[in-house]
């Protein structure tokens, strides 16, 4: 039995209309139109639903006697897509956005303060969580969006180009390095590091790869501690003057909270993508965009600033 919802809505028309002429009219059908489908209904459910007069249209026994089953059946599937519509709804209002818990602590309240600020309906529930199990989440569809500097690309997960930063020297204000005052200038040669004494991320990090991979191409081999799992704790670190960090520029929110200075390290300058991260194959929301688009602009202010 294949009978629609079109067909139940025809029925209902014409019974409580008594007409197929004005049932027609009503669900926006021709009347030859109707009255093929009530002709299949009735194929389907195997008898006469209706009385056929030149003037009028009366239910037959078998046609009041389905009625009521008709009315409920369209009454549930009414309020089932009325459901729906509303769960898309607020499903189109509502979004998850994962960040590493530098990123979550440091650039995300502001940028959410401002974002609500010109879209207040909108509800975005923040995740802080490290690199691995962004990814993991996004794959599992338990996350919409996650934000980070992912060197590689991953299986099933879309990258999206948020900014680009430079690696910067952390340093304390207050440090005397090389004989000359930590953050006496707005750029530093990566062979000066050689006199430093470095914090570091485990080795396995891929910040930290980059940062020795560049350190053994100068043949500079500075003095170092660690390895340091979080980047605000080696931030506090580099505060109380226990060493200087080699870091990417978009950690500039977080070392505004301390008494220390960012130098961009050049010859060479090595640039770092920090990105937006998706399920492959899953279509973006409107809402996603328009979260894409703000974060995009607030993430390259910051490298902008970081630059200056």
């Amino acid at each position: 039995m294949n009978i629609s919802t079109r067909q139940l809505q025809a029925f209902l028309a014409a019974a409580r209309l008594g007409s197929f002429t004005r049932a027609a009219e009503e669900i926006f059908v021709t009347q030859a139109g109707l009255s093929l489908m009530l002709k299949d209904l009735e194929t389907q459910v195997g008898a006469r639903l209706f009385d056929r007069t030149t003037r009028s249209v009366h239910l037959t026994l078998a046609g009041e006697s389905l009625l009521p089953t008709v009315r409920s059946m369209l009454a549930d599937w009414e309020s089932a897509t009325s459901s729906i519509g509303r769960l898309s709804a607020e499903a189109e209002q509502q979004l998850t956005l994962a960040a590493t818990p530098l990123i979550a602590a440091s650039v995300l309240p502001r940028w959410l303060r401002d974002f609500h600020q010109t879209q207040p309906g909108i509800r975005v529930q923040i995740s802080d969580l490290d690199r691995r199990h962004i990814l993991l989440g996004i794959e599992a569809g338990e996350i919409d969006l996650g934000l980070g500097a992912f060197f590689k690309p991953a299986a099933g997960i879309e990258r999206q180009l948020l900014a680009t930063f430079q690696m910067v020297r952390v340093s304390a204000r207050s440090a005397v390095s090389n004989g000359r005052k930590s953050g006496t200038g707005p750029r530093v040669h990566w062979s000066a590091l050689a006199g430093d004494h470095l914090l570091t991320l485990p080795n396995d990090n891929p910040i930290q790869k980059l940062v020795d991979a560049q350190l053994r191409g100068l043949n500079a081999a500075p003095s170092r501690s660690g390895a340091l799992q979080n980047i605000q704790a080696m931030i506090a670190m580099v505060e109380a003057g226990h060493g200087v960090a080699t870091l990417p520029a978009f950690v500039a929110p977080a070392c505004a909270r301390y008494e220390v200075s960012m130098q961009t390290l050049v010859e060479p300058l090595v640039p770092i993508d920090f990105f937006v991260v998706s399920k492959k194959g899953r279509q973006k929301t409107a809402l996603a965009a328009r979260l894409i688009d703000a974060l995009g602009k607030h993430f390259r202010e910051i490298a902008k600033s970081a630059e200056a």
